[in-house]
C-alpha cells in the first residue's frame, strides 16, 4: 500500500509546474498545486492517528499540571519555567473544551504544518514536483517526538505550526505587510527556545530568495532591513526573557547551556562540515554538485542544527536515546528533527535511485508507519492499563495499607515509560486512596505492591483487557530479606 501511495505522490505534473514557476505572485492555489492529500492523509493517519482513539487520556506530566488543578496552572508552571506570557495560553482555551480538544489539534497542527512545509519547497528549491512530495511524506511520518501524545508537550506542538507558517508567510509573501505577519509568528514560536536556533533555516532561505537584491550594498533597500530584523530577533526575545520573564530559582538549571554537552554535539555535526569541503574543492575545480548530495548534505545540516540546543542544554547525554525505542517522554526533544530527516532521506533515495524506483524512500515509509503504529499501540494500551489500574487500587485499598508500588508491566507503556510519582498520586486519588506511599522503612506495617500481568502484548492489544493484579508482600518481609 506504501508503495502505491508513493507511485500516486511521485508522479509527474507537467501542467503544474510551469504556472508555478512562471508566477512571482504567491497564490495559494499555486503554492499548493500538487500537494499529495490522499498519500499524506493515509499515511499520516496510520502514524499517528491512534492518538485519537482514546483523547481523554492524560499521560505523563499532565498527572503534575492538569490534574486535579486550576485551568491556569498550564500558564503559571511555563512562566515558572521561563516561558513568556504568550506560552500555555493556546492549551489552556483548547482545555476549556476538554484533553480531547488539545488531542485533536495536535493531530491537525502536525499536519497542516506540513502544508506550510511543501509551499516552502515549492518557492524554495529547483526539485521536481515529485521530490516535493516524498519529502512532506517523510516530513510527516519519520517516527520522531511520539511525546507529542501528552498535553504538556502542546506548548512545543503550537510552537512548530507558529514556526511553519511564520516561516512559509515569509519566503511567499513579498510585501512589508506579509515580512511584519511572518516575523511576528516566527517571534512568537520563540516560546520553545529551540526554535531560537532553528530560526537560522528561514533566515537563510530568505537571503538565499533575494540575494541579487541583497548583494547590492550600494542601494540599500527594504530587505536589507528585513535581513537586520530576522537576525536580531533571537537577540531580542533573550533581552526581553532576562527583563520580563526570567526563569524561577527552581528551574535555573534547566536548558542550561554546557561545554560537554557541545562537545558530544560536534559529530552529528561533522558529517555536514566534511560535505562542505567536498563542496568547495569542487567548487574550485570548476566542477558541480549534484542536487540530490545537496539536498541530502542539507539535510544533515539541518539535523545537526535541529539537535545542537538540546545537546547543548544537556537534554541528550548520548547517541543511543536519540534512537533508542525504550526512550520513555525524551523523544520530545526529536521535535525539530523531521526537515532534516526527510531531506537526507530523499536525497539519498534521488541518488540511489535504480530505474526511478524509490528504494530508500518506500523502505523508510513502511519501517517509519510501522513504528509509529506500534509505539501508538502502546500509549492506546496505557489508556486502558491507567483506567484499568484505578479499578485494581479500588479492590486493594480495603485489603492492605500501602507503602510502595512497583510496575513491572512497563511493555503496556508508551515507548516503555516509568510511571512518575505523580502519575501514581493521581491514579490513588482516583480510586479514594490518600496514602503518599512513603516505603517501608517509614511504614512498616504496610505492604510492597509490584504490579504485573501474565497477559502477552497482543493479547492485551486485541482483548483491551490487560489482566493486571498486585503481587503483595507484606513490609516486614521486604526489610528482613533487605538486611
Amino acid at each position: 500500500m506504501a508503495s502505491n501511495l508513493c507511485l500516486m505522490s511521485s508522479a509527474p505534473n507537467s501542467a503544474v509546474e510551469p504556472e508555478y514557476a512562471a508566477s512571482n505572485v504567491a497564490k495559494p492555489e499555486r503554492i499548493l498545486a500538487g500537494f499529495p492529500w490522499v498519500s499524506a492523509i493515509v499515511l499520516y493517519t496510520l502514524s499517528w492517528g491512534w492518538s485519537l482513539l482514546r483523547p481523554n487520556t492524560l499521560y505523563w506530566d499532565d498527572w503534575l499540571v492538569y490534574f486535579n488543578q486550576p485551568s491556569g496552572n498550564g500558564i503559571a508552571v511555563m512562566a515558572e519555567m521561563g516561558r513568556p506570557p504568550w506560552g500555555g495560553v493556546i492549551e489552556y482555551f483548547l482545555l476549556q473544551f476538554g484533553v480531547g480538544a488539545v488531542t485533536v489539534a495536535t493531530f491537525l497542527f502536525f499536519f497542516v504544518s506540513s502544508v506550510f512545509m511543501f509551499g516552502i519547497l515549492r518557492r524554495s528549491q529547483n526539485h521536481e514536483l515529485a521530490v516535493a512530495r516524498l519529502i512532506v511524506l517523510m516530513f510527516l511520518v519519520v517516527p520522531v517526538n511520539s511525546a507529542r501524545i501528552s498535553v504538556a508537550v502542546f506548548d512545543y506542538t503550537s510552537s512548530y505550526i507558529l514556526f511553519y507558517f511564520g516561516w512559509f508567510v515569509l519566503v511567499n509573501y513579498k510585501s512589508t505587510k506579509g515580512f511584519l505577519l511572518s516575523s511576528l509568528f516566527v517571534f512568537l514560536s520563540f516560546k520553545t527556545h529551540s526554535f531560537l536556533f532553528f530560526v537560522l533555516l528561514p533566515l537563510l532561505n530568505f537571503t538565499w530568495l533575494n540575494k541579487t537584491e541583497l548583494l547590492d550594498f550600494k542601494h540599500p533597500t527594504r530587505r536589507h532591513i528585513h535581513v537586520v530584523i530576522l537576525t536580531s530577533m533571537p537577540f531580542l526575545y533573550f533581552l526581553l526573557r532576562q527583563i520580563f520573564w526570567p526563569t524561577s530559582e527552581a528551574w535555573a538549571g534547566y536548558q542550561k547551556p554546557s561545554k560537554d554537552g557541545i562537545i558530544l554535539w560536534a559529530p552529528i555535526l561533522a558529517p555536514f562540515v566534511l560535505g562542505l569541503i567536498l563542496i568547495l574543492l569542487r567548487r574550485k575545480a570548476k566542477k558541480s554538485m549534484s542536487t540530490e548530495f545537496l539536498t541530502m548534505w542539507l539535510g544533515m545540516g539541518v539535523i545537526a542544527l535541529a539537535l545542537l540546543p538540546y545537546f547543548v542544554a544537556g537534554l541528550f547525554r548520548d547517541y543511543i536515546s536519540l534512537i533508542a525505542f525504550r526512550s520513555d517522554w525524551s523523544s520530545r526533544h526529536q521535535l525539530l528533527m523531521p526537515l532534516g530527516l526527510a531531506l537526507s532521506v530523499v536525497g539519498l533515495n534521488e541518488l540511489l535511485k535504480w530505474r526511478g524506483k524509490n528504494v530508500v524512500v518506500l523502505t523508510v515509509l513502511v519501517i517509519s508507519v510501522g513504528l509509529n503504529m506500534f509505539w501508538g499501540s502502546q500509549y492506546f494500551l496505557q489508556s486502558h492499563k491507567q483506567e484499568q489500574l484505578v479499578e485494581l487500587f479500588k479492590t486493594t485499598k480495603s485489603e492492605v495499607e500501602i507503602a510502595s508500588v512497583e510496575d513491572q508491566t512497563k511493555r503496556f507503556n508508551g515507548r516503555e515509560s516509568t510511571f512518575r510519582s505523580y502519575e501514581w498520586t493521581g491514579f490513588m486519588t482516583l480510586a479514594g486512596i490518600s496514602t503518599d506511599r512513603p516505603g517501608c522503612e517509614a511504614l512498616p506495617s504496610g505492604s510492597a505492591l509490584t504490579l504485573k500481568s501474565d497477559t502477552s502484548y497482543l493479547q492485551a492489544l486485541a482483548t483491551r483487557d490487560l489482566g493486571l493484579y498486585f503481587e503483595i508482600k507484606p513490609c516486614s518481609e521486604v526489610l528482613a530479606q533487605n538486611n
